[in-house]
């Protein structure tokens, strides 16, 4: 056995003090930072210019060993945007087309700003859920609104946001084009408020907010999303018509609704679903997953589905003869840019920073676990300005909000893409989808989307595996993830989200309030010290405790610390009081002894005991070295405990105490009352010193 064997002086925090002096550094203030920032040079300006536009510097190193990669992940890929991106559009409660034009230019404002060159940033499921939701409640809004205005009002709607540049007049009544472009209005507004906050959070370097959401709460937030958007999806594999429900309950209400008219369920769109899921589910589990480290490219069944079905819908004629909805009309040709409506922006601001926040959340987290996985560093600040200009600029081209998603990011990363150039082959692709391909899936049943889009959430639903894990690791972040789950399915996402979050504040407080110190001992004649009760063999000193606060100090748990400094060592207080009663038995006992009286019995174990107890403690070694932090209550409480300590003759120590928490003492001027040479370097130094204390007090004696 290897032995270690080390000779030093004991340290105080004098010594230490005197021995190695204390550097003052000279802090300067922010605004003679800034100002040392803030100058200009050809040099600093081809610098921020390249960091604002990473394909700049993309470009200029860009090598010919790169085309291969990216171009075999861009054409791949580009052949789930199609199916999802029109999947995803009909989720957000918009015309199918809208998913095409948000993966076209996303992509290519991304390719402009991001720095990952693997982030697939363009329609998300999660997103175009609270999409719909804002979409239908203004649509609610709209209709109000119009008719409050009269049943004779007449309403213009400019038809060149729709389809050919004509207008359309519509009276008593409200028609399904007035209804497309006040959706296309709020999509394009939500966009816009999306990217503005999440430019401003990148700006101002504020990614440090993502801290406060815990993983337990991000897995059952998004566990409730993919059950919203399967439920969503439930009346069209129905084909079942069901009201827009909004508010606390929609799922619960929707369900209610949609099962009370099961009667009218169309059997074609179930035998659609049916086949559709089973054959995808097949093809990604049985063949993709399992074959991928032999496929150089995974089988694009989502694509193959959209086509097949089409086709076999088109002939058919499912819409005429069996009465299968299907997705319609998609206009060719992209629709002229306009500046979003942000009259709207106070009834959606609440929903468009929860849709930045899990933009940020979602897609940082793949651009991160994508650049370690290929050993590449990415700029997060750089990352979140990148997310917001795509949201705003895509937004004048009638695009909803974006995030990257999950499964086309992966994929990407798999097939090797090399740099953000991979997306030019998707964006041709999409772009020859908007002018003419597009038409082409006219005839696509909704219940292959809906089967497309139940599919996608497999790995959303199947994270309720990951609870007896969790449960395991910490009962706390199980909770988390119960209460973010239930409360987004049961009531709504954004109420869920507000319950998470603040659950999880309140789970810090929790387990700094039920945090408990304890008491180690020394390993042997080692100098190494551990956890008394969880260990064996460590050895515990006659007349020294040894005690460890395993929290910061500070005023949610004052009062927790000086509890268990007292229970798991004694309690001052009650040693006083006994120490009492004992002078009052003994002044008792003297009375009675003049009348030759007998000394009670009861008394006299009671004197023996107490007497035991006050002298098997002489002094408390608290270990600070998990005190990073203590505030005023935090001071408070320790002086109280010391002081009380020191009236019942037990000396108190402190070892491991950090420079910031030692400063924080002095500047609360602690070390009037108590003395600074009572302060080791660390748990050996005391005891060293405690032993010499003893032997000197020996001969002396």
């Amino acid at each position: 056995m290897t032995e270690l064997h080390t000779s030093r002086r004991i340290y105080t925090k004098d010594k230490l003090d005197s021995l190695f002096e204390v550097q003052e550094t000279r802090k300067e203030s922010h605004f003679t930072t800034l100002r040392k920032q803030c100058y200009c040079s050809k040099r600093r300006t081809w610098k921020c210019l390249i960091s604002f536009f990473p394909i700049i510097k993309i470009v200029k190193s860009y090598k010919k060993d790169y085309i291969v990669g990216d171009l075999i992940a861009g054409l791949t890929v580009s052949f789930m945007h199609l199916p999802q991106g029109l999947a995803f559009s009909v989720l957000a409660g918009l015309p199918a087309v809208f998913g095409l034009y948000t993966t076209f230019f996303p992509l290519l404002f991304y390719t402009l700003f991001g720095t990952s060159p693997y982030v697939a940033f363009a329609t998300n499921a999660v997103i175009a859920l609270i999409v719909q939701k804002i979409v239908l409640s203004e649509v609610v809004l709209f209709k109000s609104s119009l008719l409050d205005s009269g049943p004779n009002t007449t309403v213009f709607i400019n038809m060149s946001d729709i389809n050919n540049n004509s207008l359309n007049l519509v009276t008593n009544g409200i028609s399904e084009y007035d209804i497309i472009a006040n959706k296309a209005s709020t999509a394009m507004a939500a966009s816009f408020l999306v990217g503005l906050i999440l430019t401003t959070l990148g700006l101002l370097r504020l990614g440090f907010l993502l801290t406060y959401m815990s993983e337990s709460f991000i897995g059952g937030f998004t566990t409730a999303a993919g059950i919203h958007i399967v439920s969503s999806q439930v009346p069209k594999m129905f084909g079942i018509e069901v009201s827009a429900h909004t508010g606390a309950g929609k799922l619960v209400k929707m369900y209610i609704e949609l099962f009370s008219n099961i009667e009218k369920t169309v059997v074609s769109d179930v035998v659609i679903t049916v086949i559709c899921i089973t054959v995808i589910l097949v093809v990604k589990v049985c063949v993709n997953e399992r074959l991928k480290e032999r496929m150089k490219i995974p089988i694009p069944i989502d694509l193959i589905v959209v086509v097949v079905s089409t086709l076999i819908s088109h002939f058919a004629k499912f819409e005429k003869n069996l009465g299968v909805s299907v997705i319609g009309d998609i206009p060719s040709g992209f629709r002229p840019p306009a500046i979003p409506a942000l009259d709207i922006a106070p009834r959606i601001l609440v929903d468009c920073i929860i849709m930045a926040i899990l933009t940020l959340m979602l897609t940082i987290s793949l651009a991160k676990l994508t650049a370690k996985t290929h050993n590449q560093r990415i700029n997060d600040n750089q990352e979140m300005v990148a997310y917001g200009l795509t949201n705003i600029l895509s937004s004048f081209f009638s695009c909803f909000p974006q995030s990257a998603t999950p499964s086309r990011t992966m994929l990407d990363s798999d097939l090797g893409a090399e740099t953000t150039l991979n997306s030019i082959p998707t964006i041709l692709f999409m772009f020859l989808v908007i002018l003419w391909i597009g038409q082409l899936f006219q005839s696509l049943p909704m219940s292959v989307l809906a089967a497309m889009i139940t599919v996608a959430m497999k790995n959303l639903i199947l994270q309720f595996g990951d609870l007896p894990k969790i449960w395991r690791i910490n009962k706390l972040d199980f909770v988390i993830w119960i209460i973010s789950c239930f409360v987004s399915v049961l009531v709504n996402l954004d109420y869920g989200i507000i319950a998470g979050i603040a659950f999880s504040i309140t789970s810090v407080v929790i387990q700094h309030q039920v945090s408990s110190g304890i008491l180690i001992g020394q390993a042997g004649n080692e100098n190494v010290f551990l956890d008394c009760e969880k260990r064996k063999n460590v050895r515990d000193h006659e007349n020294i405790k040894i005690f460890r606060f395993q929290t910061p100090l500070y005023f949610a748990n004052a009062g927790q610390f000086k509890t268990q400094i007292n229970r798991k060592v004694i309690d001052p207080m009650k040693l006083k009081k006994n120490s009492k009663k004992k002078t009052n038995a003994l002044e008792m006992v003297n009375g009675q002894s003049k009348e030759n009286s007998k000394f009670p019995k009861d008394i006299e174990n009671s004197m023996d005991s107490k007497k035991m107890v006050q002298s098997a403690i002489h002094y408390i070694i608290i270990d600070c070295q998990m005190i990073s932090h203590i505030d005023l209550t935090g001071i408070s409480m320790l002086s109280q405990v010391i002081k009380e300590y020191k009236s019942v003759e037990i000396e108190i120590f402190l070892t491991n105490c950090s420079s910031d928490f030692l400063d924080t003492l002095t500047s609360a001027g602690v070390f009037e009352n108590f003395p600074s040479e009572s302060v080791f370097y660390d748990i050996s130094d005391a005891l060293h010193f405690i032993h010499k204390s003893e032997e000197s007090e020996r001969v002396e004696a």
